[in-house]
């Protein structure tokens, strides 16, 4: 994987706080005309002079199965809703960063490949939506884009501000999908943004391949329907240019090296279910048991990553590999 400066800008930081400012709210009955999306600026949305504002009269309403960051119950660390997505951000390292898109990227691209959307998208729906990873929802969830719900039946339980015409703002409880890694989650985002809302399959369609000859084309569709925040746009736009996100747009295949040998990271193992961490074998296009295991809560070193059937396997010797489940 070819390695970026990850300096967290000015530029990127106050991009950040104007997404943050005009907090999205979600209904708490899709069904309610009473129940709508909310922005502190939604009345102006149409009016601004934003070219990467798409707001047709084919919108019905933003997406009632997202919940944005600065409505979702922040950490302890993050008391401030309207700066939970400047403090996210900044409270991040560069460092860690990059940890973010070393485990983040693959799964991006093969996600974007399987639903013919683009990477550079996602991951910066990513960044913005979890802080980089760093957001309570993403840490016991590995929900990176706020979708409500369950996954397979697993859900985790959080704070969610709303608005209703005859309550104005007030805060339930709502469950969002819990997934097995970071992978599902992409996977969620990519097939929602292929198969659309309920009333509308073609929903996102300006965000296909097929459709959108540049990541801006798509990321000016995200806007008032994936969120109602006259900024989104602007915001992912100014994230994939700083973070040169674009690099990974090219296709990825499901057995594919997405890390230059030679670039070595570390990663930390764990198995809760066993005294120790099973490691696998690659050979063409198969995939076996190695003989040998890792021990439980070790650090180890990884130069080459590849992706295979929906996970992410990080090489710890010449030809012995670790799945994404196990690393910490």
């Amino acid at each position: 994987m070819i390695k970026k400066s990850l300096l967290t800008s000015a530029i990127v930081l106050s991009t950040l706080a104007s997404a943050a400012a005009p907090i999205s709210v979600l209904a708490a009955d899709t069904n309610s005309d009473a129940n709508v999306e909310q922005t502190s600026s939604d009345s102006n949305a149409s009016k601004t002079t934003d070219t990467n504002v798409i707001a047709g009269s084919d919108v019905k309403e933003a997406d009632p199965d997202i919940a944005h960051i600065e409505t979702v119950q922040p950490s302890a660390a993050k008391s401030s809703a309207q700066g939970a997505l400047v403090q996210a951000a900044s409270g991040t390292t560069s460092q860690q960063q990059q940890a973010f898109l070393d485990m983040a990227v693959p799964m991006a691209q093969k996600a974007a490949n399987e639903y013919g959307v683009y990477a550079s998208v996602m991951l910066a729906q990513a960044i913005l939506e979890s802080g980089w990873g760093a957001s309570l929802l993403a840490t016991q969830g590995n929900n990176l884009f706020g979708i409500k719900g369950d996954y397979n039946g697993a859900s985790v339980t959080m704070k969610t501000s709303e608005w209703s015409a005859s309550q104005g703002w007030y805060t339930i409880y709502a469950n969002f999908r819990k997934y097995p890694s970071y992978y599902e989650s992409f996977a969620d985002n990519g097939d929602k943004l292929r198969n659309g809302v309920s009333w509308d399959s073609s929903y996102y369609k300006g965000t296909w391949k097929e459709n959108a000859s540049s990541y801006k084309d798509a990321t000016a569709w995200l806007q008032g329907r994936y969120a109602t925040a006259p900024t989104y746009a602007s915001s992912l736009n100014n994230v994939i240019e700083t973070y040169n996100l674009t690099q990974y747009d090219k296709n990825e295949t499901d057995d594919s090296s997405t890390q230059a040998p030679g670039d070595v990271n570390v990663i930390k193992v764990n198995n809760s279910n066993a005294i120790y961490v099973p490691m696998v074998t690659f050979n063409g296009d198969t995939i076996g048991k190695a003989t040998r295991g890792l021990q439980n809560k070790t650090p180890w070193q990884t130069d080459q990553v590849k992706t295979y059937n929906g996970h992410v396997y990080y090489r710890v010797s010449t030809n012995e590999w670790v799945e994404d489940t196990y690393v910490i």
